[in-house]
Formats: structure tokens, sequence, C-alpha cells
């Protein structure tokens, strides 16, 4: 079983929604397709890359960067796996190619973050090596609550 992050593939768009649980709207389908099309590519400050497990697409890998806020080389990353991926460890292997492929690209620093309560997620990122760096308080407010969110990164200089 090998899995890796690689760019997409058009043929792989309506996968990716389905992935994403982008709906069947135009104009959200439109959107992530003028990024998606890029294949690879960075498109603005977005790169977004296939999660592919023995030649299957199982996961949506994003790459962010923001020139005005990180400096060159420190990016932020987003997963997204099919719900049928889930909770058997692909997400552990996905954040380690996705930092092996990202530091291979010249970056030596990734953070993510996860919701407080994504104890699966939390769990992935520390069997895949990541550092947990504190807890972003109310990052999003959903129906007026606020959200925390736990944060994490990891930097190619980690032994």
């Amino acid at each position: 079983m090998t899995l890796i992050v690689r760019p997409y593939r058009i043929e792989e768009f309506d996968r990716a929604c389905e992935i994403r649980s982008i709906p069947d709207e135009p104009e959200r389908r439109e959107r992530f397709f003028n990024r998606f099309k890029n294949l690879g590519a960075w498109d603005d400050h977005y790169q977004h890359l296939a999660i592919d497990l023995d030649g299957v697409l199982i996961g949506d890998f994003q790459l962010r960067k923001c020139d005005f806020t990180r400096p060159d080389g420190a990016l932020e990353m987003g997963i997204e796996l099919a719900e049928e991926s889930r909770g058997v460890g692909l997400g552990t292997q996905a954040l380690i190619a996705g930092a092996k492929y990202a530091f291979a690209q010249g970056a030596h620093r990734i953070e993510g973050s996860t919701a407080e309560d994504n104890l699966g997620m939390r769990r992935a990122f520390e069997k895949a090596g990541w550092k947990f760096e504190g807890v972003l308080r109310a990052l999003f407010i959903e129906d007026g609550v606020p959200q925390d969110y736990y944060s994490y990164s990891i930097t190619k200089f980690d032994k």
C-alpha cells in the first residue's frame, strides 16, 4: 500500500469535488475548478494536490502561502479525506507525504490546525511527528459559538 501526494489530473475534478463536499452549484464548482485546473501549480496563494493511494484518489491536500503574513518557505496546509478513507491511519500517512512533498518544493515549515473536538486529526498530527504549538482561540465562529482550533507544525529541521 503506497500513499503519495501529487498534482491532480484533470479527469479527477468530479471526484475531488465529491471529496471536498462541493455541491453541484455552478459558482462554487467554477471557483474550485479555477484553482484545480492548474494541476499542482500555485494559483495565487493556493496549491491543491491529490492524495493518491495505490493509484486511487482518496483526498485533497492543500498548501497555502500568504506573502503578507508569512516568510518565504512557511506554508499552511489543509487536508480532506474521502469519508471511506477516514479512521484507518491514512491521514497520518497523508501528513507525512504532504510534508515531504512541500519540503522537496523548498518549504522549510508547514503548519496546520484542527477543531478542538477532532480527536482523530489531532492524533494524526501527533503520529506524523508534527508538534503541538497551542490553541487558536475562537478561530472560527459557527452559529454564534466560538470554535477553538489546535495548531501543529513540522519543519524540515525536525528529527
